[in-house]
C-alpha cells in the first residue's frame, strides 16, 4: 500500500503537543495579522539526525537516520493571483515576494544570491515539474499564488538537515495550495532530493528521505540501491523510555579550505579502495561513484557475482551480515600496507600508470596526502555499513530486558564513534570530549553524526537521565570552552528527542487552534 503524507487535526504528530502549542498560536495569530485572512493549512517537515552510518551513502551502503521533533512548519492560504508572498516569524528573514511567470515556466533561482527564500523557490520548482508531469494539460499555465508564514526550530549548520526540512515543507505546500491533496511520501521523497540542487548543494537523498518518510517512535533503513527506500523499523517500548541527546560542538571545519585533506580526500580514497580490490580480483566495476569509479559496495556485489553467482544484496539484513563479514576478510588480505599507500603502490596494486591514475582519482578533486589510507577507509566502510544492519537486527529482536538493550544499541554508536575516529579520521578532540562527558552521565553510546570534522554528536539516553546527560555538557563542555556561551545559544545546540513524525500537515488552524 502506498503511504500518504499524513493529516493532524490536533498537535499529536509532536510527542509532547503541548509544549507546540504557543508556537502554533502565535503562527496562526501572525499569518492572520500579516495577510489579513485565516491560513488554510499548515505544512511542516522536521529535521533529521543519523544514528548509525556515517560515511557510506556515497558508497552505496545503507543508513539509519530518524526524523526528530524539531522542524519547519508553513501556515499557508492560496490566493486568486500568481504571487508568493512569504514572512518568516524570525525576524532575521525579511519578507519577500515574487511573482511566478505567466507563461507556466519554472520560477528562476539567482544562485549568486544567498536568500532563505531560495529555498522556497527550490520546493516550489520542484513541485511544479511534478504537476507538470502528472497533468500535462498544466503545462504552460502559471500555479497559484500562495500566502506564507514560516517558523523553523531546527538548529542551522549543526548538521541536522535544516535545508532539506525547508525544502520538503514548501514542496508540500506548494502541492496542497494547487489541488494535489493525496500525496505519497515516495513522490514527495523523489521530488525533493534534488531540490537542493537548484542552489548548487549536492544531497544524496537521506536528508529529504529522513524527514519526509519520519515515524513515531521509529529508525528509518534507507537503502540507495537499487533504489532509495526508507522502511521504518520500531524501537521498543522501554521503561524508562529512550531519548537521544544531539548536542553541536559548535566547532565547524570549513569545507571549501579543508577539503582536500579531509571530505574530498576521503571521497578519493574510498574510489581506490575499490579499485584496488577489483583488480586483485579481476573484476570490471560499474562506474557509478562521483568520481566516474567503483564503489565499495560496487565491489562486493561485483565478488558475489563471479565467486558464487549471486544477484546484487537486496538489503537482506542477514545476507547483507554475511557478505559485509566477507568483506572485512578480504581488506585484511588484499592491504598490505596497513599504514597507507603511497602513490606509486597504488598505481602498482591497480597495475595504472601515473598519467592514469591521475586522470582517473585525481582530476576532479584537488586532494592532499602523503599516504593513501585505503585500508582504514575500506574497513570503517564495510564495518560500518555491518553497525548499520546489526542495528537492525537488535531492532527486530529486541532483549526483554531494556537496560541490554540500550547497552548494546549504545555499544554499537560508541565503535562507530571509534571507527570514524581511528579508521576514518573524520572525529575531532571536541567531538571526543562531548562524548566522553555524555558517556560519563548516562549516555549508553556517543558518536558524531554528519560529516564530522566538528558539527554535531548524538547520545542514546533514556528519558530520566536526559537532563543528567545535558547539565553535564553545558557544565563540562559549553561552559568551560566557550566562557561566553548565552543561555540561547546553549538551548540552540542541544536537543532532545524521541524518533518523531516525518513530513505531514496540520489542519487545526483555521477556525483556531486544537490540540
Amino acid at each position: 500500500m502506498v503511504s500518504k503524507i499524513p493529516e493532524f487535526n490536533d498537535l499529536s504528530c509532536y510527542s509532547d503537543p503541548a509544549a507546540q502549542v504557543a508556537r502554533y498560536e502565535k503562527l496562526i495569530q501572525l499569518f492572520t495579522e500579516k495577510f489579513g485572512k485565516s491560513l488554510d493549512f499548515v505544512a511542516r517537515s522536521p529535521g533529521r539526525v543519523n544514528l548509525i552510518g556515517e560515511h557510506i551513502d556515497y558508497c552505496y551502503f545503507s543508513v539509519l537516520p530518524m526524523a526528530i521533533n524539531v522542524d519547519v512548519v508553513m501556515a499557508v492560504a492560496g490566493t486568486d493571483d500568481t504571487i508568493i508572498r512569504l514572512a518568516n516569524m524570525d525576524s532575521v528573514f525579511e519578507p519577500r515576494e515574487f511573482e511566478l511567470p505567466q507563461n507556466g515556466s519554472l520560477v528562476p533561482i539567482d544562485t549568486t544570491v544567498s536568500d532563505w527564500a531560495n529555498y522556497f523557490k527550490c520546493g516550489h520548482l520542484v513541485a511544479q515539474k511534478f504537476i507538470q508531469e502528472k497533468y500535462p494539460d498544466r503545462v504552460g499555465k502559471p500555479l497559484k499564488g500562495m500566502n506564507v508564514l514560516t517558523h523553523g526550530n531546527v538548529p542551522t549548520g549543526g548538521g541536522l538537515s535544516s535545508s532539506a526540512a525547508f525544502a520538503c515543507a514548501a514542496s508540500l505546500a506548494v502541492l496542497r495550495v494547487n489541488g494535489i491533496i493525496d500525496i505519497s511520501k515516495d513522490d514527495l521523497t523523489k521530488m525533493t532530493v534534488v531540490s537542493e540542487h537548484y542552489v548548487g548543494v549536492n544531497t544524496g537523498g537521506m536528508d529529504q528521505c529522513a524527514s519526509v518518510c519520519g515515524e513515531k517512535d521509529h529508525a528509518l533503513y534507507v537503502e540507495f540501491r537499487p533504489k532509495l527506500k526508507a522502511t521504518a523499523f520500531g524501537f521498543p517500548q522501554t521503561t524508562p523510555p529512550l531519548a537521544f541527546l544531539i548536542a553541536n560542538t559548535l566547532v565547524t571545519s570549513n569545507k571549501h579550505e579543508t577539503a582536500s585533506t579531509n571530505y574530498n580526500l576521503r571521497v578519493v580514497e574510498v574510489s581506490l579502495a575499490s579499485e584496488v580490490l577489483a583488480t586483485k580480483f579481476g573484476l570490471k566495476l560499474v562506474p557509478d561513484s562521483s568520481l566516474s569509479t567503483g564503489t565499495l559496495r560496487g565491489f562486493m556485489d561485483a565478488y558475489y557475482a563471479t565467486q558464487f553467482g549471486a544477484a546484487s544484496w537486496d538489503g537482506e539484513i542477514e545476507e547483507g551480515r554475511k557478505r559485509l563479514s566477507k568483506m572485512l576478510e578480504i581488506i585484511e588480505e588484499v592491504f598490505t600496507f596497513k599504514d597507507g599507500y603511497t602513490t606509486k603502490q597504488a598505481e602498482q596494486n591497480m597495475n595504472i600508470t601515473t598519467e592514469g591514475f591521475h586522470t582517473k582519482f585525481l582530476a576532479q578533486f584537488t586532494v592532499r596526502y602523503e599516504k593513501l589510507q585505503l585500508y582504514a577507509r575500506a574497513k570503517h566502510v564495510y564495518s560500518e555499513a555491518l553497525r548499520v544492519l546489526e542495528s537492525l537486527a537488535l531492532l527486530q529482536s529486541s532483549p526483554a530486558d531494556p537496560v541490554e538493550f540500550f547497552e548494546k544499541l549504545g555499544c554499537l554508536m560508541n565503535q562507530s564513534q571509534e571507527s570514524c575516529d581511528q579508521f576514518f579520521n573524520c572525529s575531532c578532540p571536541e567531538i571526543g570530549s562531548v562524548c566522553q562527558i555524555a558517556r560519563s552521565h548516562g549516555s549508553y553510546g556517543s558518536r558524531l553524526t554528519g560529516a564530522g570534522f566538528g558539527g554535531s554528536t548524538v547520545h542514546l539516553t533514556t528519558m530520566d537521565q536526559v537532563n543528567t546527560v545535558k547539565k553535564a555538557l553545558i557544565e563540562e563542555y559549553y561552559l568551560k570552552k566557550f566562557p561566553g556561551i548565552t543561555e540561547e545559544e546553549i538551548n540552540k545546540a542541544i536537543v532532545v528527542s524521541r524518533p518523531a513524525v516525518g513530513s505531514s500537515f496540520y489542519n487545526g488552524g483555521r477556525d483556531g487552534l486544537t490540540f
